[in-house]
């Protein structure tokens, strides 16, 4: 049996602790999951995910006695989140599927660790570590997982007739992990199976789509759904994703692209709302998307640099960096890069400038509450833009009686 080196999480205390609440008699407990294949390949990962022999209500009782902190909204599927230290770990008790139908599965939980391998989705899922370190591996999930090869167990088209969500998990993992070339046979499948994603509730398909959105190699991954047909399923056109691949020229520029700002960049306005409603995105979200939509029509970067101040006033700094990674990604002009990643750096630098009168400074010049009001100020603050916000109060004041 392979032996890894999992130190640093036997010298963590709030790991030990978990595991010697959860094998009290005999039951095992071993890490499995993400945390596990992040460790294998040297990368970083927070989250801890264990499976367990226990089944979930002792689970619950033993933590509770403990009084640790309990999240218990799926254990119906027999998972319960811990948190000790203000530090998340996730216990899944061991389970096989009794019945599924491509969106839900009926689960019955089992001590057998072979058995829940069998229904896990793919061979590097299935990898499991107890706290001695020992390595279990019952797929070859190790082999694939350093080749970086995502691996249906089984039928492929079984598995995801299964859960439809499989399909978008396995470009989700693809993203992060995968290195080799798609088989033609799973492409086959893709393309068979891809409609049925719209069978699938819009918190599911947005979970996974938005992490494959902001992984590294995300028009890759997304270049392979479209030649799938998986992608117009959710965003209802193949839409030019050559925008995202120009973001490669400014890496720093990518870095700053959150999942909102890759939206934006990707869609087609015209199927702006149906994506809303699809991916169930939350209203902060859809603002972000549809203010660097319609701003960046009305904002002209050539004069940007001139009166920086102007456009952070106007839009802030985070809708001012969507809207700058948005107009490189329209319109990548390679020699204006150095003038890109400048503007970057003065955003992120810039505080956001504050104008210094308000209404009451109207009022004071004999001008009666109203909507007067609101238009004379306006006048003075459209000066002070276009004069790049140096204007002090003082000379605000001395502009105002000038509209007055």
């Amino acid at each position: 049996m392979k032996k890894i080196n999992i130190k640093k999480w036997q010298k963590n205390k709030n790991i030990k602790y978990i595991f010697d609440i959860l094998e009290e008699k005999n039951e095992e407990t071993r890490f499995v999951g993400g945390c596990l294949r992040n460790l294998i390949l040297n990368k970083d990962s927070d989250d801890i995910d264990l499976a367990t022999t226990l089944i979930p209500n002792e689970v619950l009782n033993r933590l509770i006695k403990k009084k640790i902190k309990v999240i218990k909204s799926g254990i119906s599927h027999g998972t319960i989140i811990a948190i000790l230290n203000k530090k998340k770990i996730e216990i899944t008790t061991l389970r096989e599927d009794i019945k599924t139908d491509g969106r839900h599965a009926k689960v019955k939980f089992t001590d057998d660790w072979i058995t829940d391998s069998n229904r896990r989705d793919f061979t590097i899922n299935a990898l499991s570590c107890n706290f001695d370190g020992d390595l279990f591996d019952y797929h070859n999930g190790l082999k694939d997982l350093k080749n970086g090869n995502i691996k249906f167990i089984g039928s492929a088209e079984e598995r995801i007739r299964e859960d439809f969500l499989r399909i978008l998990r396995f470009f989700r993992f693809y993203s992060f992990y995968g290195k080799a070339k798609i088989k033609n046979s799973y492409i086959k499948i893709f393309k068979k199976t891809s409609s049925n994603i719209k069978k699938l509730s819009s918190e599911r398909i947005y979970s996974e789509f938005k992490k494959i959105l902001i992984a590294n190699n995300s028009y890759e991954v997304l270049n392979l759904m479209k030649i799938t047909k998986v992608l117009k399923n959710i965003i209802f056109d193949n839409s030019d994703l050559k925008r995202l691949k120009n973001l490669e020229f400014i890496p720093s520029l990518k870095t700053e692209a959150d999942f909102s700002i890759i939206l934006s960049i990707i869609i087609k306005e015209k199927n702006l709302f149906k994506i809303f409603k699809k991916l169930n995105l939350s209203n902060l979200e859809k603002k972000k998307v549809k203010n660097i939509i319609f701003y960046q029509k009305k904002i002209n970067f050539k004069e940007i640099e001139h009166n920086i101040n102007k456009y952070i006033y106007i839009c802030g700094k985070d809708l001012f960096i969507g809207l700058l990674i948005y107009d490189f990604a329209k319109y990548p002009i390679k020699n204006k890069i150095k003038k890109y990643i400048n503007l970057l750096n003065l955003i992120k630098k810039s505080k956001i400038p504050k104008f210094p009168l308000a209404g009451k400074d109207v009022i004071k010049l004999g001008i009666k509450t109203g909507p007067s009001v609101g238009k004379i100020l306006k006048l003075v603050e459209n000066w002070w833009l276009e004069n790049k916000t140096k204007p002090i109060r003082k000379d605000c004041l001395k502009k105002l009686k000038e509209f007055c």
